[in-house]
């Protein structure tokens, strides 16, 4: 829990040194790829992230964020009677690059790494729950419609465990306050 706080308390100082700092929120859809399909039957889920938006430059902003994601109950393939739901929490930095160095208007691109907290839960026939700490890279492209209002698109990855790698998409929108 340690490692945690001090990234905490990190972000923390970051948004008092930054003159230009917002709060903002992200809502995003996810459709999951490969073991998480197997798992979730192809279950869409949902997620949502409450970041500080750090203008670092003309055209570089850090997003410390705090978010989760939930992957609701689907039919595991290959185990008949098994449902099985995912969930995590995330604790990631992004770091935008606006190529028109425009932080409010404009394409830009996505990178974000940090730890994710999964919890894999799986009923019926053969329950079991597993819960692992792992490394979690997202990337992608955004678009800013105004200075609060904009859209994502991401593609995710994380190692849960040897036989269970979390990636798929994001979809989702993002507004400043």
């Amino acid at each position: 829990m340690k490692p945690i706080a001090t990234l905490l308390a990190a972000a923390a100082a970051l948004t008092l040194t930054a003159q230009d700092a917002a709060i903002g929120a992200r809502v995003h859809g996810l459709v999951p790829m490969g073991n998480l399909r197997n798992l979730t039957d192809s279950q869409v889920g949902l997620g949502a992230a409450v970041y500080v938006s750090i203008p670092l430059s003309r055209g570089l902003v850090l997003r410390p964020l705090v978010g989760a994601q939930f992957i609701p109950k689907g039919d595991t393939l290959g185990l008949t009677g098994t449902k099985t739901s995912i969930a995590s929490v995330d604790l990631m930095v992004d770091a935008l690059w606006f190529p028109d160095e425009d932080p409010e208007h404009g394409p830009y691109l996505i990178g974000a790494v940090g730890g994710q907290q999964w919890r894999v839960s799986a009923t019926g026939t053969s329950p079991s729950t597993q819960s692992a700490t792992r490394l979690g890279l997202n990337g992608g492209l955004g678009y800013q419609f105004t200075p609060r209002l904009g859209v994502e698109v991401r593609g995710f990855w994380s190692p849960i465990d040897k036989t269970l790698t979390a990636t798929g998409l994001m979809l989702g929108a993002t507004a400043r306050f």
